[in-house]
């Protein structure tokens, strides 16, 4: 009985149409025409993201700017070019109250918003490098 199924499953194969001599290479077309709107969906992602990234790090530059000088930071921080003598004598409680006026919120959002700038730039670069090497410009 294995002999006659196995003698079914190789003719089953045997008796099978060729597939047409195009449909090979209309596959391939079809998987790249795939690829090509992935890679270009994920840069025009990262192009909004980036731009949205740097519109948050200018708002940031922004706020921390207005807290610096809210907070007194310039006001301690003058006195390195103003009198600086004076301040290298007091460097002890001059460097305390530089870190205690520093808007630490403020700061720490400046930071994460320029690490999203360089995240989505590198990114996008990535991406359009990756295009780029694909040769995805070219029409087939």
């Amino acid at each position: 009985m294995s002999n006659m199924s196995e003698s079914r499953k190789s003719n089953v194969f045997h008796d099978a149409p060729e597939p047409p001599s195009y449909l090979a290479s209309r596959i391939l077309r079809s998987i790249e025409r795939e690829e090509r709107k992935k890679i270009y969906r994920q840069i025009v992602a990262s192009g909004v993201l980036l731009a949205v990234s740097v519109g948050s790090a200018v708002a940031s530059v922004m706020s921390l700017g207005t807290e610096l000088v809210h907070s007194g930071f310039f006001s301690f921080a003058s006195l390195f070019a103003s009198d600086f003598s004076f301040a290298i004598a007091n460097l002890h409680e001059l460097s305390l109250s530089l870190v205690e006026s520093f808007p630490a919120i403020s700061g720490a959002f400046f930071l994460a918003s320029i690490g999203l700038v360089l995240w989505f730039g590198t990114r996008l670069i990535a991406e359009a490098g990756a295009v780029r090497q694909n040769k995805f410009f070219v029409t087939s």
